[in-house]
């Protein structure tokens, strides 16, 4: 029951005889089954393309002089030749049967996993670099930092004079012997290093505090108190000055050796650390703890791990992961694919890291058997961190926000983990055990686990060799048999087991959390938005939504489509998409009705084209269509099968070639259709025949090898409409596929589309080009405020609202001046209600009422006007589908609207 639209092109030298055909044509419409029909007259961009065609052909034929008698042959091209060419190429792929089964499934998995691996060669440098980032971070942090400085000049003379001048108040309470020397001594000691002394009255510790000088300049201070024969010094430090202890001690004893030996007398007190042994001389196990460790490891690890949800947030952003759904793969396929690489790249960041543990003194978790228990904590690990951070992903808009955020995530609450384990453990008591129901809840954080995990390792690990080497760290340590023989995966509070444990049940549980929100989110969102929000909406707005769905004040063949899609059962209806009373409201400030009661039947081998302006309801229609937004009431149906009951089913039956282009730019154009090829399926053996196939129908073969990140913005259009193509799915949406494309790319594409639908499919299509709508589709919705306003073919409705001819002539006025003014007459005679709408140098142009001026009538009219007037040139046509498109789109109120 499809409706058959055709074109012939008339040669404008027979127009004398297009009387007689458009009259036959209209005496016999009844007969011949024509619904309508109408003319056009060629457009610029056909004249484009027959000259660039010719011009190709010329420069084919100086090119091949020698082979003038074929070459003579090829230069009558026929017209179709582009569609000719598109035609044999896709129906040479139309015959293959798809693999099913295991065979699908190892062949997406293997699909997915070339995706992966292709995304870390391609990016080579920023994986390398985060795995530089892990070891030297690392390596830096648990270095010795050794300056190059002469042994001599390491040590360090306890004197006042490296802190400049001072001030060294002191205050005496009683009198005695020991004080006067004291003071005369600590003066004659203070001269000589230029410091200041000041005695204090009163109480030296509020002098100390309160004075706003003391706190800059004040490193010592002294108190003497005189209690009979007995005398107290006391000595006062400043500890924000790093040596301020020792220097006090050592101008309290210089004082003291002077009022003993006199006042030449003399102590110098040196700071001189202990050498520092090199890495021959032995590990320093009794220096670090496992504590320490961790925290070193836990920003080298971060930057690593939190790369694993680059390309999964860039996929989900870009809607390439959505188009990869709708062709077919599972998630499984997907999600495991994607886990199995990433664990790879651990592994061997893993593998290098111990490498560095045996160059930063931690030879003891590399040695032996221990080498195997620190990797197996980091495979561990790993299969926790992945799948956290994929899941986690979710909640990002943007790749590398998603990185820098979660590095700082991670990081923090490494720290925050470590620092509140060190402080609950040396908290007793009850308060110790309410507290520790914090660690517990940090055991879902992976990065946690894993430094508890290497924490405990370590400390297990240095008390057993500090227990079992020649020279015991203290000689209070247990060194029982039970600790020296302690394995380190027991469940205690101080061993590994118990985070392991947690790692391994957490890891399972992200990953079922995963596949939780790919199969099962679209069934919450629909409860939630049809049966919660849309509920609570109808019952606030009866009125509303009672109007919307009488469908008062429609276009006549709107009402009509719904009532038969209403009246009929889906069987009769012979669909191979049915939209059923689709309404979609967005519960925002101000709420937001996008689309509002469409109904439409598309029919195999039907073309159906909605267009609208920005704002209209358009890409919202087409996100539900497509799976991507839930529908608030009404639903779609593609093959029979409800896309709201049944989402995993209808995506696999999708094409879908999205306004902003899902493609993966590190991939070249053969590299993603071969992946998509082994999404859908087609046997390996095919595949390269079968993608080839498919450039050439899209003239794509010249850019085959290169990198799409360089396409220009056509070439991505002609892509993403090839991958659309692919596959069998029943229906393919293009929403505005021939963006930015020059018009020999265009019309290749729309000869493509055309084979497509030819072959049984349905196309639904999106365009702000009238003329793309008008070449393609069989059917077309104008959409405004989410509505349907005209349901229709395009000749149909440039027939029903185009009530108006126009009419172009041009004539040689040189001769006679008079010659314009008597034709105008004679159209204003001819043709009643005829509007002058502009002239220009002997071009003249008329809308031309179609009332009563029938195809056969008009065109007798002008051959005679032409021979009695001398006319050089005339045209006559319908009204174009985009000026039927504007008389409806002036009429959508700019109000705040769903962005498309």
């Amino acid at each position: 029951n499809v409706k058959i639209t055709f074109r012939v092109l008339a040669p404008s030298p027979s127009s004398p005889r297009f009387k007689a055909l458009f009259t036959e044509m209209e005496d016999r419409q009844e007969e011949l089954g024509i619904a309508s029909f109408g003319i056009s007259i060629t457009t610029m961009e056909e004249v484009f393309i027959r000259v660039s065609q010719s011009n190709n052909q010329i420069l084919q034929t100086l090119k091949n002089e020698d082979e003038s008698e074929d070459t003579n042959q090829n230069m009558n091209v026929p017209r179709n030749f582009e569609r000719s060419y598109a035609s044999s190429n896709l129906n040479e792929r139309s015959n293959i049967t798809l693999n099913t089964g295991w065979a699908l499934y190892s062949q997406q998995f293997f699909a997915m996993f070339m995706k992966r691996a292709m995304f870390s060669w391609r990016n080579w440098n920023l994986i390398l670099l985060q795995i530089l980032a892990l070891l030297g971070i690392f390596y830096f942090l648990m270095s010795d930092v050794e300056l190059s400085i002469g042994e001599e000049d390491l040590d360090r003379e306890m004197d006042l004079e490296q802190y400049g001048q001072t001030i060294v108040p002191f205050s005496i309470s009683g009198n005695s012997e020991f004080t006067t020397n004291f003071v005369k001594n600590l003066e004659i000691l203070l001269k000589a290093k230029k410091q200041k002394l000041h005695e204090v009255k009163g109480d030296l510790k509020t002098y100390l505090v309160d004075s706003q000088k003391c706190i800059y300049s004040c490193i010592i201070a002294f108190s003497i108190e005189v209690n009979g024969n007995e005398n107290t010094v006391n000595f006062w430090f400043n500890d924000e000055a790093y040596h301020s202890s020792p220097l006090s001690l050592a101008v309290l004893d210089n004082v003291i050796f002077m009022s003993l030996s006199g006042p030449d007398a003399s102590i110098t007190v040196v700071n001189k650390p202990q050498p520092v042994r090199s890495a021959s001389s032995g590990p320093k196990y009794s220096m670090m703890t496992g504590t320490q460790i961790a925290l070193n490891l836990y920003f080298g690890v971060s930057i690593l791990v939190s790369g694993f949800c680059l390309l999964t947030v860039n996929e989900r952003v870009t809607k390439a992961k959505h188009i990869q759904f709708l062709s077919g793969v599972y998630a499984l396929n997907f999600w495991l694919s994607a886990l199995l690489w990433d664990f790879l790249i651990f592994f061997i960041s893993c593998c290098l890291l111990l490498v560095v543990f045996t160059f930063s003194d931690l030879k003891i978790l590399v040695t032996g058997y221990r080498l195997l228990d620190t990797l197996f904590i980091f495979m561990v690990f790993g299969w926790a961190v992945i799948p956290f951070m994929y899941l986690i992903s979710f909640l990002f808009s943007s790749h590398t926000s998603a990185y820098a955020k979660l590095v700082i995530f991670n990081y923090c609450a490494g720290i925050f983990g470590a620092v509140a384990d060190v402080t609950i453990s040396s908290i007793q008591g009850e308060e110790a055990a309410s507290k520790s129901l914090l660690l517990n809840a940090m055991m879902v954080l992976p990065i946690h686990n894993f430094g508890m995990s290497i924490s405990r390792h370590y400390d297990i690990q240095h008390t057993k060799f500090a227990c079992t080497s020649k020279e015991k760290v203290s000689s209070v340590m247990n060194c029982s048999k039970a600790v020296t023989e302690r394995s380190i995966y027991t469940l205690e509070y101080d061993a590994v087991g118990r985070y392991l444990l947690a790692m391994a049940v957490t890891g399972l549980l992200f990953l079922l959390l995963i596949f939780l929100l790919e199969t099962t989110l679209w069934k919450v969102k629909t409860f939630v938005f049809r049966y919660i929000l849309f509920g609570i909406f109808k019952k606030s707005n009866k009125d509303r939504v009672s109007k919307e769905l009488s469908g008062e004040s429609e276009d006549e063949d709107v009402q009509n489509e719904r009532n038969r899609i209403l009246d009929n059962p889906q069987e009769s209806l012979n669909s191979i998409v049915l939209i059923k009373e689709l309404i979609k409201v967005y519960f925002s400030k101000p709420v937001v009705l996008a689309v509002r009661n469409i109904s439409v039947a598309i029919q195999k081998q039907e073309c159906f084209g909605l267009l609208g302006l920005n704002g209209a309801g358009k890409t919202t229609t087409f996100e539900i269509l497509t799976g991507e937004e839930v529908a608030s009431s009404g639903d779609v149906f593609v093959e029979r099968l409800s896309i709201t009951k049944n989402i995993l089913k209808v995506r696999s039956k999708i094409g879908y070639c999205p306004q902003f282009d899902a493609l993966l730019d590190y991939m070249t154009a053969r590299e993603i259709m071969i992946m998509y090829a082994r999404l859908w399926g087609i046997p390996e053996t095919k595949i390269n025949n079968y993608v080839k196939k498919s450039m050439e129908a899209l003239n794509l073969e010249s850019y085959a090898d290169k990198y799409i990140y360089t396409y220009s913005g056509g070439n991505k259009r002609r892509l993403s409409t090839a991958i659309a193509l692919m596959g069998k799915p029943s229906v393919i949406f293009l929403d505005e596929p021939s963006t930015g494309m020059d018009p020999v790319a265009r019309r290749l594409l729309w000869n493509a589309v055309t084979q497509t639908r030819e072959s049984g499919k349905a196309i639904i299509i999106t365009s702000h080009s009238m003329e793309e709508c008008d070449a393609l589709c069989t059917k077309l919705a104008i959409m405004v405020k989410g509505k349907f306003v005209c349901l229709g073919s395009p000749q149909h409705l440039k027939n029903k609202f185009g009530n108006v001819y126009i009419l172009k002539v041009k004539i040689n006025i040189d001769e006679n001046k008079d010659k314009l003014e008597h034709f105008k007459t004679f159209v204003e005679t001819a043709f009643p209600g005829s509007e002058l709408k502009d002239e220009n140098r002997g071009i003249i142009n008329y809308y031309v009422p179609s009332k009563n001026n029938s195809w056969g009538k008009m065109f007798g009219i002008l051959e005679k006007a032409k021979e009695e007037f001398n006319l050089e040139d005339y045209s006559i046509s319908q009204i174009t589908l985009e000026q039927v498109f504007l008389t409806f789109a002036g009429s959508q109120n700019p109000e705040v609207e769903k962005k498309e």
